[in-house]
């Protein structure tokens, strides 16, 4: 089987529109050992054939009756799916001014009548073999970018679960930062972690591991649709949400959602005190205000995570950040009850953690 393009192997097709038989039969004398030919005796026959066959060349009289051959070169040239084919007029005119005319309207080239076959032979070989290197380029430069769309979604995506990776998700949550602050909007963000995830592993093996995770990313994938969400593979069994235009306890309700979803698919999990997988998710989210940067969202999100496993596992920790001039950080240990209220010194900010167990 050849490795080669379409451009390189298929035979190329040339169209002569010509009202004269005898003109037709010449040239078809002349090119039809080296190529395919077709033919039409007026200039609307001509163009319909153009866009049905698609001919890599045209030979196109000038002298027709009802449509001249400028005007069907003026029709093609001016439809995108024909322009690029290109038009060699062949005529008995032989002055500067209908030449002119003819590459103005968009042919490449003349040929004169009488017809020299030598001539015709060349200049048709030199234009089909510039087409053909055209059509080529034209077909490797679509297949480069066709590969480099999928290396941009392969340098994007993670491999396991199919959901953003981790550089995809550094550069949303740089983007969306930057617009909430800039409209003055709300944004929160999920991080979520599987409870005894090593433990996992352990039991069931590294390919049940797998398939938890994947299981768990197609279910981030399906709950987060709304545009601009972004769920994404954090790190090993470690994942996370952007939420735009999302406050923190609406970025806690639909974290809790999430947690009871995946409790709800019953995953065996043996070495859990549920006996099922579960995750452990913290949430912090607000409006946008100076200071708040990427580095604290992830910083706030992970502690509001840590509370979560160290009240327990299986339930969400959520820090609203309310507006003020100064950045402030989440709750260094497990606040004393469901629902506390913990100020962290800096005036007009304040955090509120939440813990939410499992029902």
């Amino acid at each position: 089987m050849s490795n080669g393009t379409e451009a390189e192997e298929r035979r190329q097709k040339i169209l002569i529109v010509d009202d004269t038989p005898a003109n037709i039969e010449i040239l078809y004398k002349i090119l039809k050992k080296e190529y395919d030919i077709l033919f039409a005796k007026n200039g609307k026959d001509g163009i319909r054939m153009v866009r049905e066959q698609a001919p890599d060349l045209i030979l196109l009289d000038i002298m027709m009756p009802g449509m001249d051959g400028y005007e069907v070169c003026a029709v093609l040239k001016a439809d995108p799916a024909t322009a690029k084919i290109p038009v060699i007029f062949v005529t008995a005119m032989v002055n500067e001014e209908d030449e002119a005319k003819g590459l103005l309207c968009g042919a490449i080239d003349y040929v004169t009548k009488p017809i020299t076959p030598s001539i015709v032979l060349a200049r048709v070989r030199n234009h089909l073999k510039l087409k053909r290197s055209t059509d080529l380029l034209e077909e490797l430069t679509a297949k480069l970018e066709e590969k480099n769309r999928e290396l941009e979604i392969l340098a994007r995506e993670d491999g396991l679960t199919g959901i953003a990776n981790r550089r995809q998700f550094n550069e949303v949550l740089q983007s969306e930062i930057k617009r909430a602050m800039r409209n003055g909007r709300a944004l929160s963000l999920i991080i979520c972690d599987v409870d005894h995830f090593k433990k996992y592993n352990d039991l069931y093996g590294h390919l049940a591991g797998d398939k938890c995770l994947q299981l768990l990313g197609a279910l981030l994938r399906e709950s987060f649709k709304r545009a601009g969400e972004l769920p994404a593979r954090y790190g090993g069994e470690e994942f996370a949400v952007i939420l735009p235009d999302t406050d923190a306890a609406t970025g806690a309700q639909q974290a809790e959602r999430l947690r009871k979803l995946l409790a709800d698919l019953a995953l065996p999990h043996a070495g859990s005190e549920e006996g099922v997988v579960t995750v452990s998710v913290g949430v912090v989210g607000g409006m946008m205000t100076h200071g708040l940067d990427a580095e604290w969202f992830i910083r706030e999100a992970d502690q509001a995570l840590y509370l979560s496993k160290a009240n327990g596992r299986n339930r969400v920790t959520s820090v609203a950040c309310e507006d003020g001039d100064d950045a402030v950080s989440a709750p260094q240990g497990a606040p004393e009850a469901s629902g506390a209220h913990e100020s962290n010194g800096h005036t007009g900010q304040t955090l509120h953690a939440v813990s939410q167990s499992a029902g």
